[in-house]
């Protein structure tokens, strides 16, 4: 009997000092990151579901809700393919990195990397891109992201790639 009531004592202090207020002394730049992390472009979100806490699960969400209306990853593979840009075993990656929707890419012979995004409009893929560029600008150093539309087509490309490439890529890209 005291075990039960100690233990109870102190799951109710417990659950006390888990509804404590925020402690007037909390950094005021946790704040302003909080902020910033809702401005930040939003990518579809799923409805919670067991499948949804596993990486599959998400990219079999992202592939089952791509946007219409763009041009689409296999279009512009094809398309950089036509100009002699061919990338080597495309693949589909979590598009929620780029608060796109769906996302693709892979290399070209000569180690450029190419990524293709589809965004739900024109403005999303703006805003894509801007989400992409502060998020991960240490990464920034030789990447280049072209909007087309409501789709995006980021070249990134190693120290001595041809330059030649990735003007063919983007020429390729702004036809479609």
């Amino acid at each position: 009997m005291r075990t039960s009531l100690a233990l109870a004592l102190s799951l109710g202090l417990s659950l006390a000092a888990c509804k404590r207020a925020r402690p007037r002394d909390a950094a005021p730049e946790a704040t302003a990151a909080t902020a910033a992390a809702a401005a930040a472009p939003a990518a579809p979100q799923p409805p919670p579901s067991p499948e949804m806490r596993t990486l599959s699960g998400r990219l079999a969400f992202e592939a089952a809700h791509r946007p219409t209306g763009t041009a689409r990853v296999e279009d512009v593979v094809a398309a950089l393919g036509r100009a002699g840009v061919a990338l080597a075993e495309p693949k589909q990656y979590l598009a929620a990195t780029a608060a796109a929707s769906y996302c693709a890419g892979g290399h070209t012979a000569d180690g450029l990397a190419v990524s293709v995004c589809e965004y739900a409009d024109a403005a999303a893929a703006t805003a894509g891109r801007a989400h992409v560029e502060r998020r991960f600008a240490a990464l920034a150093a030789d990447r280049r992201i072209v909007v087309r539309g409501a789709t995006t087509l980021t070249t990134t490309a190693p120290p001595g790639a041809a330059p030649a490439t990735r003007a063919a890529a983007e020429q390729a890209f702004l036809a479609l």
